[in-house]
């Protein structure tokens, strides 16, 4: 096969026409005043891009111009770059293709998205050493305490009796080396509101003391919340949201530094989301402990209940549902109401 070209030196401007043939084991340069024969392994082929000529570098610098798709082909494959080339300069001029090859992209970043980068999330938040999950959660509660919590106006009687509670809970539990402590504020902007802090600090609102009818459903949702704690939710939670910082962590192995998750904590805790598999594994924890201690599951689905009827009614002087933050970090109440029905 043969092909007409355009040659230069590498040292000036000038240009010569010339003729290309592949022969088995080099290619041929022939031309005015220049015969030259380059075995295949000594030579560069540029990529194909749409129409543009294709450029074949030569050893000693020069290099030829040609026109011809066909011979461009040829000689990628005498140069062993013939297959994947080929079919990535075919998506490049065709339409179709490149639709196919945008679809297929999509899916690609949709799946990792949606099953990746949560097991990625999972396992970066375990290895963030203990230590440094309890700095972020002091650190994330000294802002929210100064922003968006007051003293609680709970008497220090019952105090006594809910953290007696808090312990029994905790220790009936499978044990770690977590130091966990209850905390109880007043807050208009969470209003009835448990909430889990990393390195094992819960903390209760006054409204969602108001809304608990009995100390079994309590003990249910302190249970869910150690649930989050030792499931790690709210890191593996940040970790997920920031997934620009996860991709580069997960390429080179370097865990996100545990200021920069500091950072972001707080106005996560304000205004999240756990995912139903995160719920799923809170409640699971709940459910367990409770089986453990012979609690009937309804307590559960009966504070979940309470909270969900709360919605429907104003909080005095609030402008907003008592129990819609709650709420709003607990999603498909009806799911998880049904779903301990069939324990």
């Amino acid at each position: 096969m043969e092909s007409r070209g355009e040659y230069f030196d590498g040292q000036s401007a000038a240009c010569k026409h010339v003729v290309l043939r592949l022969k088995n084991d080099c290619l041929q340069i022939d031309g005015d005043g220049l015969e030259l024969q380059l075995p295949y392994s000594e030579l560069r082929l540029s990529d194909a891009l749409g129409s543009v000529s294709r450029s074949i570098y030569l050893p000693d610098g020069g290099k030829c111009d040609i026109r011809n798709r066909v011979f461009a082909a040829e000689l990628q494959k005498k140069l062993g770059r013939g297959g994947f080339f080929n079919q990535v300069h075919r998506f490049e001029n065709s339409l179709r293709l490149a639709a196919i090859a945008l679809l297929l992209t999509a899916v690609v970043v949709w799946a990792f998205i949606r099953f990746g980068i949560p097991v990625l999330a999972e396992r970066m938040a375990y290895a963030i050493p203990p230590s440094a999950e309890v700095s972020m959660g002091k650190e994330a509660f000294e802002f929210l305490d100064s922003s968006f919590f007051s003293e609680t106006g709970l008497p220090k009687w019952r105090q006594l009796e809910v953290e007696q509670l808090f312990n029994q809970v905790v220790s009936g539990m499978e044990q770690d080396q977590r130091d966990y402590q209850l905390l109880f504020r007043d807050s208009a902007a969470f209003g009835a509101n448990a909430l889990a802090l990393p390195g094992g600090t819960v903390i209760v609102t006054d409204d969602f003391m108001a809304l608990v009818d009995r100390d079994e459903e309590l003990i249910a949702v302190l249970a869910h919340e150690i649930g989050h704690i030792r499931n790690r939710h709210a890191l593996r939670k940040i970790i997920q949201s920031s997934t620009a910082g996860l991709l580069v962590a997960a390429i080179t192995g370097d865990i996100l530094s545990s200021g920069s998750i500091a950072a972001a904590l707080p106005t996560m805790l304000v205004d999240a989301k756990y995912s139903r598999d995160m719920e799923r594994e809170a409640d699971d924890a709940a459910v367990e402990y409770m089986l453990a201690q012979g609690i009937p599951l309804h307590h559960l689905a009966d504070v979940l209940l309470n909270l969900q009827r709360s919605v429907g009614g104003e909080k005095e002087g609030s402008g907003e549902p008592s129990a819609l933050r709650y709420l709003s970090t607990h999603p498909a109440t009806q799911e998880r109401i049904e779903r301990l029905s069939s324990y």
